[in-house]
């Protein structure tokens, strides 16, 4: 059945509120990772920091569908468009939105939309793909260790990422997929204000966001947890709380 403006409202307000929930359960996720890294308890760590990973992905699934599905925004056609890219994975999808969306636009003549285009889908490439690919491993149980796609070998690059993935790294993530959403709200709300005014804003804010989540390392995150409980007292307080 072809979906009609009531059922894309409906789906849109049902995705505002599990984008809201899974918000919430990022943040709590997050606050356990932290308390973990507090009592080096490196078991808790790596459990967390995997279920906050595969929070993250869940939430930025169902924020894009609540982005593709605004109000006044895609056509129920185009709509349909992007989901049967998305079987082609969600940056696919992500490029399609993109792709509609500069349809809608003013400036058709001269290098604004190609570069534009380019330069949005390089940050999709950056903040979309590698996330859904972790996604893809941890939810199907290569909570360890990374299976090919037939599951008849070992990925052993995959393995020593997801080994190495930390808090710090899908912080990152989601403060790209945010600057992302941003921009591709933009586009379809306001494509002749607001879109025109702030894109390439976005893409120096997602360049920026690369380069400092490549100079940020875990070992600096709990450096500042600790100097912040110091600085406020809180550790000695979780002491006197686990004592009573």
């Amino acid at each position: 059945m072809t979906m009609d403006q009531a059922a894309k409202l409906e789906i849109f307000q049902a995705q505002v509120q599990n984008a809201r929930s899974l918000k919430t359960a990022l943040r709590q996720v997050h606050r356990c990772v932290n308390d973990a890294l507090r009592s080096n308890d490196e078991a808790g760590v790596s459990a967390f920091t995997k279920t906050y990973a595969l929070l993250f992905c869940s939430w930025a699934e169902a924020n894009f569908s609540k982005i593709i599905h605004t109000p006044y925004g895609f056509e129920i056609d185009e709509i349909e468009e992007i989901q049967r890219a998305k079987g082609d994975g969600i940056a696919a999808a992500w490029k399609k939105a993109v792709d509609l969306g500069l349809r809608h636009l003013d400036a058709k003549r001269g290098s604004f939309q190609p570069n534009t285009k380019k330069k949005l889908f390089e940050a999709i490439d950056l903040h979309v793909l590698d996330p859904s690919l972790f996604r893809n491993k941890l939810a199907h149980g290569q909570w360890t260790v990374a299976l090919n796609r037939k599951n008849d070998a070992v990925q052993a690059e995959r393995t020593k990422q997801i080994a190495a993935m930390d808090v710090v790294q899908v912080s990152s993530w989601m403060r790209g997929h945010e600057l992302m959403a941003e921009a591709v709200e933009a586009l379809i709300e306001s494509p002749h204000k607001a879109f025109m005014r702030d894109w390439y804003q976005y893409v120096v804010e997602l360049e920026e966001n690369i380069i400092r989540s490549k100079q940020r390392t875990l070992q600096q995150h709990k450096q500042k947890l600790i100097d912040k409980d110091a600085r406020t007292g809180a550790r000695a307080k979780r002491l006197r709380t686990d004592n009573t």
